[in-house]
């Protein structure tokens, strides 16, 4: 497997690539998460579990990780990652879940990680790879419970991602975290632990995008906070330009 490697000047380079990508796409980021992260929840390791529905994921953890001001690392497929060598530089390690023994060995190192040192986070999109965000059912790897075994006990955030095109020139994405689950001693002796935690994930993080669609379906914004204002899409130059008092949409 292949190993992140953080170090200071790396992670700047690669978080201004994600910074600029982002305001340069996009109109707006808005970040909702159910309850504050308490100062007790920050002692624990931080699993988050996503849907996979677009190329952006991956930004949009580092995105996440800055706000929350967290120590972030994520999943990256092999291949991707061998290709894109200097996402490492950002916390990104690899697994290739076509090899059991490897997988294995990504899970116990993402344990590890998680373990030694609090306020630390690992993203994961247990669907393996991207799929349309209204798809049903979602269907999970058991790599997020695995990982929460090794590391436990950890909380782990069923979280949903979703993009849209409204008023703007640009689309406005949506970041969702739900409560979370707390894996502890008690929860590791469910008896097929990771069969039961896998189903459960898929149900929390399927219910919270069902939510998401809603909420943003009907204009339900509570809760949420602007985290990214994108560069002035061609509308708001034109209006600017002419004077004209711009159009405020939620």
């Amino acid at each position: 497997m292949i190993l992140a490697h953080k170090f200071p000047l790396g992670e700047k380079l690669v978080w201004l690539l994600i910074y600029t990508s982002l305001r340069r796409h996009f109109d707006r980021v808005f970040f909702r998460m159910h309850n504050t992260l308490s100062e007790e929840q920050r002692q624990f390791p931080i699993i988050i579990c996503a849907n996979h529905s677009s190329w952006w994921d991956g930004y949009v953890a580092a995105l996440v990780e800055r706000h929350l001001h967290l120590d972030g690392y994520l999943m990256m497929e092999e291949a991707q990652l061998k290709r894109y060598f200097f996402f490492r530089w950002i916390g990104c390690f690899s697994v290739d879940r076509h090899n059991v023994r490897s997988a294995m060995q990504t899970i116990n190192y993402a344990g590890k990680l998680l373990k030694q040192r609090r306020g630390r986070m690992v993203w994961l999109f247990p669907q393996g790879e991207i799929s349309p965000n209204d798809y049903r059912p979602l269907t999970f790897f058991s790599g997020t419970a695995h990982i929460a075994r090794v590391a436990a006990p950890a909380l782990i955030y069923p979280t949903a991602i979703r993009i849209e095109y409204l008023a703007e020139q640009r689309p406005d994405l949506y970041i969702s975290m739900g409560e979370p689950l707390m894996i502890g001693e008690t929860e590791l002796q469910t008896r097929g632990f990771l069969k039961h935690y896998t189903a459960c994930l898929q149900e929390k993080v399927t219910a919270e995008l069902d939510q998401l669609h809603k909420d943003v379906t009907y204009s339900n914004y509570s809760g949420f906070t602007q985290i990214l204002r994108g560069r002035a899409s061609t509308n708001r130059v034109f209006d600017a330009m002419l004077l004209r008092k711009q159009i405020q949409h939620q």
